[in-house]
């Protein structure tokens, strides 16, 4: 089991700013679609006609670390533990109550890592980290002590094809 903080290259995280913090505000037909953990359900983007959007100086001003095909968005409260695989070249803003993290591809295989924190040990994992006691919520250094068990590159990407092989099956 190797921690997560070990297995990535960045974590992204801009909970809590807003863009009047920025002296900006959302626009209703802005060129960048503003994720927040609203939006991401069960491996999913939700509700994405209701999101905010940002223009390109919102985006320039608030999006320092863009996020990146292979990332993983997981939601840190409101809802908790959400996880989604990023596999597009579209530019987003992230929005509130929502990490980003790189893989880093030298250690494991971006998918890989998206499924075994889709898994119910990471999920459970979380959940012993969790505060609050209204909201549950996790902060930034208690997702990155969580662990995940670590194959050989070659055996991680046999493990992705089954599971990628298995969804497409059942759906």
């Amino acid at each position: 089991m190797i921690e997560l903080i070990n297995l990535i290259t960045n974590i992204i995280d801009y909970r809590g700013k807003t863009p009047l913090k920025l002296g900006l505000n959302w626009s209703s037909n802005g060129k960048y679609i503003a994720l927040s953990a609203k939006n991401v359900k069960t491996g999913k983007l939700i509700n994405l006609d209701n999101a905010y959007r940002g223009d390109e100086e919102l985006y320039k001003k608030w999006m320092k670390d863009e996020i990146k095909k292979g990332d993983i968005l997981i939601t840190s409260e409101a809802p908790f533990g959400e996880v989604y695989y990023w596999n597009s070249d579209e530019k987003i803003i992230l929005s509130q109550r929502l990490y980003c993290i790189s893989p880093d591809n030298t250690k494991i295989i971006p998918r890989f890592l998206y499924y075994s924190m889709c898994s119910d040990n990471f999920q459970k994992q979380l959940y012993s980290q969790s505060t609050g006691s209204t909201v549950t919520g996790l902060r930034q250094n208690a997702l990155l002590s969580c662990s995940i068990n670590v194959f050989d590159i070659e055996l991680q990407q046999h493990i992705v094809d089954i599971i990628k092989n298995e969804v497409l099956l059942c759906c």
